[in-house]
């Protein structure tokens, strides 16, 4: 068993501190800081760079190339925006460091699979918090009850996610629709598309519908993916900016087996719990009886989406590199943004398209 008893905290840089202050954040729970300290901070903008580490009392960076130089840091949170992010990661598992980085990876296929494949190779480890190296709970749960219960084949998959937004362009990345593809379905929407492809498997065809309501970036705020799967599944994930019921991020999810539905902050769990838990429902029918039953309920305080820190300590303790099996969940992921980020005429956004492999 592992514990905690008999060792220190690895130094950890965290590089790109537009999202990377809400990681710091996380780094200062006393859950996480048993197992990463932080020690340095880095981002082009110096100001910024120079206010947070005064913050925290670290040293401040202004490129990785500095980050790298530094000898002390063993570990590298990367949190940059993704377009490019795989000659980064490049730079860093040559160092010879290890990396916490976030969904989306990666918008090219290629790329995604030859950094990790050489992540592999040098025994480095490289995690995600979507998909993540491990399932959580709520998506082990659902597994077991899969098999429990013999519910057979997964039928179909639903996902939802929103929350409301009134942004403004500001040039950035998530302005470009090259960089950042369907808008709010990759950065919303994402963490369902990795949670349905570890359930249903590998990707067949895709298809996706986008609109702009209300939000000051050019980029959909407003948007549907539809996903058929060599397993025979079928899924669709909605996600929007331009919805304020009170229910933001709930990441729900209905998932239909042969001889039953499962049911993630929706349905008859009700509204979802705070940020961060799940409410999950076995749903099935009595037998010999047509009416349905709720046969299970489970409140968890994890749900998918979260960063595993200590998973990844012990995965660099141990030094256990990243499997076939996650290398490929991360590259079907990044499979879809890719066909998100391709020009599609109206004619051809309509129609189903075969993914590429």
């Amino acid at each position: 068993m592992n514990t905690t008893s008999n060792f220190k905290p690895l130094p950890l840089a965290i590089v790109g501190l537009s999202f990377g202050q809400y990681i710091i954040s996380l780094l200062q729970q006393p859950e996480v800081a048993k197992f990463f300290k932080l020690v340095a901070v880095s981002d082009l903008k110096k100001d910024m760079a120079d206010e947070v580490a005064a913050k925290y009392g670290v040293k401040a960076y202004y490129s990785l190339d500095q980050v790298l130089q530094d000898s002390s840091i063993a570990v590298v949170g990367l949190y940059t925006q993704p377009y490019g992010r795989a000659q980064l990661l490049r730079e860093i598992i040559r160092s010879g460091r290890d990396v916490m980085t976030t969904k989306p990876f990666e918008l090219d296929i290629a790329e995604a699979e030859q950094v990790l494949r050489e992540a592999q190779h040098l025994n480095r480890v490289v995690h995600l918090n979507s998909p993540s190296p491990k399932p959580t709970l709520d998506l082990l749960q659902i597994q077991t009850w899969a098999k429990e219960y013999k519910l057979g084949r997964l039928v179909s998959a639903r996902g939802e996610v929103w929350a409301s937004y009134f942004e403004d362009a500001d040039g950035s990345w998530m302005d470009n629709p090259m960089l950042c593809p369907g808008g709010v379905m990759m950065r919303l929407g994402i963490y369902l598309i990795n949670d349905i492809i570890r359930l249903a498997g590998p990707i067949d065809q895709m298809n996706l519908v986008s609109s702009h309501v209300r939000t000051g970036r050019p980029t959909p705020d407003n948007a549907m993916l539809t996903l058929s799967f060599a397993s025979g599944c079928l899924a669709s994930v909605f996600a929007s900016f331009c919805v304020d019921d009170g229910d933001r991020y709930s990441n729900g999810l209905t998932l239909n087996y042969e001889r039953g539905t499962i049911y993630r902050n929706i349905g008859v769990g009700g509204l979802s719990p705070k940020l961060g838990n799940a409410n999950l429902s076995l749903v099935m029918r009595e037998e010999d009886t047509e009416m349905g039953r709720v046969v299970e309920t489970r409140s968890l305080a994890e749900v998918s989406g979260l960063y595993q820190w200590e998973n990844l300590y012990w995965s660099i303790m141990h030094r256990e590199t990243i499997s076939d099996d996650y290398i490929q969940k991360i590259v079907e992921g990044v499979r879809i943004l890719q066909f998100m980020q391709e020009p599609r005429s109206p004619a051809k956004s309509a129609a189903v398209l075969q993914a590429k492999a």
